[in-house]
C-alpha cells in the first residue's frame, strides 16, 4: 500500500532531493519516485482535473519550491524563472540586451482541435474560435525584444497563475515547455483553461498558447505546442534604449496616478439626487453632447414580477441565470461570495433588486449616441468630504459564474427597450428635443446596499477632467 505523507514529510524530501549532486532532471525524477508519483517505467503521472490530490504534493512543490522552474540559454542570454509566493506562480524574466536586436519569429500551428477555424476582421482576430463549443485558442509569440521590454515595464511579465494549476514541464525539441491547467475561477465554473509556455534558450522567444473549452480533452494544448512550425526570421526587431524603457514606465506611473486621482477623489460636486437633471457642461465635449440625464425613481425590493419585467427585455443569456436564484414566492436565494480579494473561502449571503428608473433628454441640435442606463458602484467616504470607488471585491467578489452573469462591470441584467428604429443592448441614439425612458434592473449584496450608488457619464468619457455624476440607491 502506498504510504501517505505528511507536509512536513514531502517539505523534507524534495529539499533533501535538491541537495543531491547530479543533473536536475535526476533530481525531479527522485522527488517524484520517493512521492510514489511514478509508474514502472520511471515515467512521470499526470492528473489533470485531480490537481489538489497531488500537485501539493509534488509538482508545484518539487519543480518551484524546492527546485525552481528555470531556462537557461548558452552565455546567460534568456532566463526565465517560475517562482512561487504564497499560492501564486509567477514569471520573472531576464534577457541579455547586448546584441541590441532581436530576430522576429513567425509560428504556424501544425494541429489545431477540430472545430476550430481562424478567425480575421473580427473580435477573435488572430485566434482560432469554435462556434459550436465558443471555445477559444490563441497562439502569441514574444521575441526577445517584446520579453525585454515587458520584463522591465510590468511588474508581471507574463500571466500569474496559481499554485495547483501547475501540471508540469517538458522538453519538446530541446525547449523547455511548462503546461497549466485550471478549472476555471468559479466555483460553479465549467471551464477548461489550458495554458502553455514554449521557452526557446538560443534565440531568446516564448510561446504562449491559451485554450478556454470545457469540452476539449486535458492535453491538447500540449498537441499544439508539440506541432508549432517556429521560424527565425532574417529581419530583426531593436531592444528599446534605456530612454524608451523610462518613457514607458514613466506613462505607466502617470496612467496610474490618474486612475487612483479619479477613483479617490471624488467630491460632493458629483453626488446627485433623486430627480435632478445632470448633464455635462462643456462646450469642448464631444461625447453627450446635449445630453440630459435624470434619475425620476430607485427602488430596492425583493421581488421581481414577471409580468412587469418580461424575460425579452433582459440583457443577453441573464435570464437563465436568474432563474437558478429565484425561490418559488419570487425572492432572490443565496448566493456564494469570496471572502476577500486573497482568499478563496466563500460565505453565503442575500442579495435585493435594485430597480431604476431613468429619463433621458436630447436638448442639443444633433442626434446624440447614449447609454440607456448607469452602471452600479461602490463608494466609500474618505473622512475630508470626499469618496473613492470601491473595487468590486472589497464590496462583493461573486463566487458563482451564474451570478457573475448578473453583475458583470456593474451592468443592468435587464433594461427596458425603447420604442425606436436603432436601440444597441447599452445604448441609442436620441434625436434633437427627444426624450425617453428606460428602467433597468440589477442586483446587490444586502449588506452592500448602503454604499451603492447609480453613475451616469460613465467611464470619463465626457471630458477627461469631468468626473462621473452620481446618484445613491438608499437615503
Amino acid at each position: 500500500m502506498k504510504r501517505i505523507y505528511s507536509q512536513e514529510e514531502m517539505e523534507r524530501i524534495l529539499k533533501s532531493n535538491v541537495q543531491i549532486p547530479g543533473p536536475v532532471e535526476q533530481k525531479i525524477n527522485d522527488a517524484y519516485r520517493n512521492l510514489g508519483l511514478t509508474d514502472e517505467k520511471n515515467s512521470r503521472r499526470v492528473h489533470r482535473h485531480k490537481k489538489k490530490a497531488w500537485v501539493t504534493i509534488a509538482a508545484a512543490a518539487a519543480l518551484i519550491a524546492g527546485l525552481g522552474v528555470t531556462v537557461y540559454a548558452a552565455g546567460q542570454f534568456f532566463h526565465a524563472q517560475l517562482t512561487q509566493k504564497d499560492d501564486k506562480l509567477t514569471y520573472s524574466l531576464n534577457i541579455d540586451s547586448s546584441e541590441k536586436e532581436a530576430h522576429e519569429i513567425r509560428v504556424t500551428p501544425g494541429y489545431i482541435p477540430e472545430g476550430y477555424v481562424r478567425q480575421e476582421n473580427n473580435t477573435y482576430e488572430s485566434n482560432w474560435y469554435n462556434e459550436e463549443s465558443k471555445g477559444t485558442i490563441s497562439v502569441i509569440p514574444y521575441n526577445a525584444s517584446e520579453l525585454y521590454e515587458m520584463s522591465l515595464t510590468q511588474e508581471d511579465p507574463l500571466p500569474v497563475f496559481s499554485e495547483d494549476s501547475f501540471i508540469e514541464s517538458v522538453d519538446i525539441r530541446g525547449m523547455n515547455v511548462d503546461i497549466f491547467s485550471d478549472d476555471g475561477y468559479y466555483i460553479d465554473s465549467e471551464e477548461n483553461i489550458q495554458n502553455i509556455f514554449v521557452f526557446n534558450e538560443e534565440w531568446g522567444y516564448a510561446v504562449h498558447i491559451w485554450m478556454d473549452d470545457p469540452g476539449l480533452a486535458d492535453g491538447e494544448a500540449l498537441k499544439v505546442a508539440e506541432g508549432l512550425d517556429i521560424e527565425v526570421l532574417d529581419t530583426t526587431v531593436p531592444y528599446p534604449t534605456d530612454e524608451e524603457i523610462a518613457a514607458i514606465n514613466e506613462e505607466n506611473q502617470r496612467i496610474e496616478e490618474e486612475i487612483k486621482k479619479a477613483s479617490t477623489g471624488i467630491t460632493d460636486d458629483s453626488i446627485r439626487g433623486l430627480d435632478e437633471v445632470m448633464k455635462i457642461e462643456d462646450d469642448e465635449s464631444v461625447f453627450y453632447q446635449g445630453i440630459e440625464y435624470q434619475a425620476v425613481d430607485i427602488r430596492v425590493t425583493d421581488t421581481l414580477p414577471p409580468d412587469e419585467f418580461p424575460e425579452e427585455n433582459f440583457i443577453r443569456d441573464t435570464y437563465p441565470s436568474l432563474a437558478q436564484y429565484v425561490d418559488a414566492d419570487g425572492t432572490l436565494k443565496p448566493h456564494e461570495r469570496f471572502m476577500s480579494a486573497d482568499s478563496r473561502e466563500t460565505e453565503s449571503t442575500e442579495a435585493s433588486f435594485i430597480i431604476v428608473t431613468t429619463k433621458i433628454r436630447n436638448t442639443g441640435d444633433t442626434a446624440q449616441n447614449a447609454d440607456l442606463s448607469p452602471f452600479l458602484r461602490h463608494l466609500d467616504e474618505n473622512g475630508d468630504g470626499t469618496y473613492r470607488l470601491s473595487q468590486p471585491r472589497d464590496k462583493s467578489s461573486p463566487a458563482q459564474e451564474s451570478w457573475k452573469r448578473l453583475t458583470t462591470d456593474g451592468m443592468p441584467f435587464y433594461q427596458s427597450i425603447p420604442d425606436k428604429d436603432w436601440t444597441n443592448e447599452l445604448f441609442t441614439t436620441i434625436n434633437p428635443g427627444e426624450e425617453i425612458e428606460c428602467i433597468s434592473v440589477y442586483v446587490a449584496d444586502n449588506d452592500c446596499l448602503d454604499s451603492a450608488y447609480m453613475q451616469y457619464f460613465s467611464d470619463g468619457m465626457a471630458a477627461p477632467d469631468t468626473p462621473e455624476l452620481y446618484v445613491k440607491v438608499t437615503e
